[in-house]
Order: structure tokens, then sequence, then C-alpha cells
């Protein structure tokens, strides 16, 4: 899966991005540069995309488990043709 960009996302998901940056100036009691503004950036980035994948499986699974079963009964031709002669 290629990389989320924040345009990409959901407003809980930027929002989410956003309040890590925020715990982490907090944090540092500063500023944050560049270098860390990315870091914690991608790491954020990188956890949802590790939650949409996880949702995503789940979402594969169910569908190939409601997918149509192969049975034992075979379809029948002979069953929906009339017996009956035309005339």
């Amino acid at each position: 899966m290629k990389k989320l960009t924040l345009k990409d996302m959901t407003e809980s998901e930027q929002r989410e991005v956003k309040t890590e940056l925020d715990r982490a100036r907090k944090h540092h009691g500063r500023p944050l540069t560049n270098a860390e503004q990315n870091r914690v950036k991608d790491e954020a980035i990188e956890r949802i995309m590790a939650a949409r994948e996880k949702i995503a499986k789940v979402a594969r699974a169910e569908r190939k488990a409601k997918r149509a079963q192969p049975t034992s009964a075979t379809f029948s031709w002979t069953a929906s043709i009339s017996t009956r002669p035309h005339r």
C-alpha cells in the first residue's frame, strides 16, 4: 500500500496526527524542528496505515467467507424443462 498523505486521510485521522504533534511539542517543551515533526508525522501515519490494513484484512476475510460455497448438489437442466410435448 502506498504511503498516506494528510489529504488522503479522514478528518479524525488528520486530527490524530495533529494531536501527536502537539503531544510531542509539549513533551519537548519547545517548538519541534522539521526533522522531529516529520518523524512524529511518519510514525502516526504508519499506525493509521496499519490500522486501515487490519480493517481491510478483516473485510476481505468476511467477503471470502460470504462467497457462495460449492455444494454437492448440481444444477439439473432437465428439471427446468417441461416434459409435456408442444402442440
